[in-house]
Order: structure tokens, then C-alpha cells, then sequence
């Protein structure tokens, strides 16, 4: 869920599993991508973590390049840009493409508050420790973000997509304020 070229899977962030990146993704640019990155932004600032996000992007002027893909998903492949894959039917169903920019924000703008990802060639405990922190910041961040689109816009699909991915339990967490510790043990449950 890391934007982590090395997982796939909806909003995992990665193109799949052996697959790389190319270097440039400007010639494949979707060709109404700044209509849905505007879209988005637009709902997203109707919300607080969301305004959030839509300030970071601006304040580090994270690029965003948004390509036509087969399914909802995002990959930042350097930490410091996101490429934004939408389904080509996309409009039917925006709330995915909500929740997954949001998603892809938050896991770029880690990068930029110095929240880095670990270098492969890291201590082995220490690649999972960041690993594992980052996960559930960015996990936390999307269930959050679900949880405002639900409460002040009326959006359902983002949390059953937070199910679906495995994260109901954090969620139910977060909603009865747990503590952190509550919050990581529920996710140590849940993955």
C-alpha cells in the first residue's frame, strides 16, 4: 500500500509484478487528466485531511501524471511524483479515483517531510520497521480520508474499498479512537 514498486494490487502502487516503470510517462498522459486531477482536488478540499493533501501537493509541487489503466491504482516512482492510473470508464465510478489521488498525496508527500522509503540494501529490520511505519501512515491516511468522504459528502465506495483491501478492522480502530499501539496491532492482525 506504499506506492512501493515492489507489491501489486489495487492501490498498492505498482504496475505489477516484474513490470518496470518507464522513465517518462508525459507521452502516455491520459487526455482529460488535469479535468480529473482538477475533480479530485475540487472534492478533495471540501474535506480536512483532504485540503491537506491538496496543500502539500502544491507547497512541493508534486508532478502528477495520470494515464489510462485497467484498473484504479497509483505508483510514485521516485517518492516524489505519482502517476495516477485510471480505469477508461473512470467517471462511473470517481470515488475510486478520489480516494486513490488522496492515497497517492499522502504516500508521495512522506518523501518530502523526509519520511523516506528505505533502500533495499538497508538493515533488514530496519527496511521492515519504515516499511511497516509508512504502510500504516499512508493505510491511515486513506481510511481517514474514506472516513470524511463518507461523513461530509455522502461517498460509500472509498470504505468498501478500505474493506475489500483488508483494512475494515483498522478502520472500525480508528473510528473508536484507539491509541497507537490499539492501531498497529490491528493492523499486524490484519495483514
Amino acid at each position: 500500500m506504499t506506492g512501493d514498486e515492489s507489491h501489486s494490487g489495487q492501490l498498492s502502487g505498482s504496475f505489477g509484478a516484474g513490470s518496470a516503470a518507464p522513465s517518462s510517462f508525459a507521452e502516455f498522459a491520459h487526455p482529460e487528466q488535469d479535468k480529473i486531477i482538477e475533480r479530485c482536488e475540487e472534492i478533495l478540499n471540501q474535506i480536512p485531511k483532504g485540503k491537506e493533501l491538496v496543500e502539500a501537493r502544491k507547497r512541493y509541487e508534486i508532478p502528477v501524471t495520470v494515464i489510462t489503466g485497467q484498473i484504479c491504482n497509483y505508483t510514485t516512482p521516485d517518492d516524489q511524483s505519482i502517476v495516477l492510473m485510471v480505469f477508461p470508464d473512470y467517471d462511473k465510478d470517481f470515488e475510486y479515483v478520489v480516494i486513490t489521488y488522496a492515497t497517492a498525496l499522502r504516500d508521495a508527500e512522506q518523501s518530502f517531510t523526509g519520511f523516506k522509503r528505505p533502500s533495499a540494501n538497508s538493515d533488514p529490520a530496519e527496511y521492515a520497521s519504515m516499511t511497516f511505519s509508512k504502510s500504516l501512515d499512508i493505510i491511515m491516511n486513506m481510511c481517514i480520508i474514506a472516513d470524511e468522504l463518507k461523513e461530509k459528502l455522502g461517498f460509500t465506495k472509498p470504505l468498501d474499498l478500505i474493506v475489500h483491501l483488508g483494512h475494515g478492522n483498522l478502520y472500525k480502530a480508528y473510528k473508536a479512537d484507539a491509541d497507537y499501539d490499539e492501531l498497529v496491532n490491528t493492523f499486524l492482525q490484519d495483514d
